[in-house]
C-alpha cells in the first residue's frame, strides 16, 4: 500500500511539472553534454517543451539553464546576457580543439614567461572586441557544424563575432598551468581565449578545464546537480528549483493590464496607452513585462512611441 502511494505521489507530482513553465538552474558534471542533460530532464519530467540557455562543452561543467515549456520562448534573455567562468590553461602545449579533450599538435618552451608577462597579456586582451570561433564547435556551415568538418580535416572561414571582455583577474599561477577568472559577453569561447593567450606570450596555450559560474541572473551558488535531480524527483521537492519565467526579465519595464487590456494582449489587439493619464515612461520599440491584476505573467509586450500603442510580442498560454 506504502508503494502505491509513493508512486501516486510521484505521478501526481510530475502531473504537475509537465504543464510548468520556468527555468531550472543544473549545474552541469564533466563529460555530459548540454544535450545529455536537456533529453535526461525531458524523460524525467515529461515536460512537452525543453531546451537549454547556451551550450556548455563537454569538459566544462557549471550553470546550465534549462528552460520548461513557455520559458524556452524567452531563452534568448539568457543565451545573449553575459557569462562568468573560471578556466584553467596549460603553457607550452596546443591541441586541436584548443582544450585538453584533443590531440597534442605541437609544443613550445614556456619557461620564459613570468607572472607580470602574464598579467600585462590579459589587460591587452581584455580590450579585444572580436573572436573566431574555433573549428570545434557548434557553429555551423552551410548546415553542417563545424565539429563535423574538423573531424573530417576540414578547415572552413569562419565569421569574426563580435564580443566583449568586462573583467579578466589572474587568481592563480604555477607552470605551466594558470587560472583566469573572466567575465565576458555572450559567444564567448573561453578556448579560443586560452589559444590566443599561448600565442601572444610566445608559447602555446590550451584549456584544461572550465566552470561556468554564472549565465546572466543564474550563478552556481543556486544550482542543483545533474546528479540530483532522480532524487529531488523522487521526493517531490523538484518543484522548489523551478524558477518563474519572469525570473530572467526582471531587468525590463513592466506593464500592469486591466482585464480588458489582458484580453486584447492574449487575443492579439494592440493596447492604446493614449488616454493613459500617467508618464510614459517607455523607449521605442522596448520590451515591457505584461502582468494581469492578479499579478501573473501575460507575456512581453513591444511599445510603438509613434502610435503609444503596446503590441503582444511573446504571450504565455494559461
Amino acid at each position: 500500500m506504502k508503494i502505491i502511494t509513493n508512486q501516486l505521489f510521484q505521478i501526481s507530482i510530475l502531473n504537475s511539472i509537465n504543464t510548468t513553465n520556468g527555468y531550472i538552474n543544473i549545474n552541469k558534471s564533466i563529460d555530459w553534454t548540454s544535450n545529455d542533460v536537456v533529453r535526461k530532464l525531458k524523460g524525467l519530467l515529461g515536460v512537452k517543451k525543453i531546451g537549454h540557455g547556451g551550450t556548455l562543452d563537454p569538459l566544462a561543467t557549471g550553470v546550465l539553464p534549462i528552460c520548461l515549456n513557455s520559458a524556452t520562448r524567452f531563452s534568448e534573455y539568457i543565451l545573449h546576457g553575459s557569462k562568468s567562468y573560471l578556466a584553467s590553461i596549460k603553457l607550452g602545449e596546443s591541441t586541436d580543439t584548443y582544450d585538453s579533450h584533443g590531440k597534442v599538435i605541437n609544443t613550445k618552451d614556456y619557461s620564459f614567461i613570468t607572472k607580470k608577462h602574464i598579467q600585462d597579456t590579459l589587460c591587452e586582451l581584455k580590450n579585444i572586441q572580436s573572436q573566431i570561433a574555433p573549428m570545434y564547435s557548434a557553429l555551423k556551415h552551410n548546415g553542417v557544424p563545424l565539429y563535423k568538418l574538423a573531424r573530417e580535416g576540414k578547415t572552413v572561414k569562419r565569421k569574426i563575432r563580435e564580443i566583449k571582455i568586462y573583467k579578466i583577474e589572474l587568481i592563480n599561477y604555477n607552470l605551466p598551468f594558470l587560472t583566469l577568472r573572466l567575465d565576458c559577453s555572450h559567444g564567448f569561447y573561453v578556448r579560443s581565449f586560452a589559444n590566443d593567450l599561448g600565442e601572444k606570450l610566445g608559447s602555446l596555450a590550451h584549456l584544461v578545464s572550465l566552470e561556468r559560474t554564472r549565465a546572466g541572473v543564474f550563478e552556481l551558488k543556486n544550482s542543483i546537480k545533474i546528479d540530483d535531480i532522480d532524487q529531488y524527483v523522487k521526493n517531490g521537492d523538484i518543484n522548489n528549483y523551478i524558477m518563474p519565467v519572469d525570473y530572467t526579465l526582471k531587468h525590463l519595464k513592466n506593464f500592469s493590464c486591466d482585464i480588458s487590456q489582458e484580453k486584447m494582449a492574449r487575443t492579439g489587439q494592440k493596447i492604446s496607452l493614449s488616454s493613459i493619464n500617467k508618464p510614459i515612461i517607455y523607449d521605442d520599440k522596448e520590451d515591457i513585462v505584461a502582468y494581469s491584476e492578479q499579478n501573473t505573467l501575460i507575456g512581453l509586450l513591444t511599445f510603438s512611441k509613434k502610435d503609444l500603442e503596446l503590441k503582444a510580442k511573446k504571450i504565455i498560454n494559461n
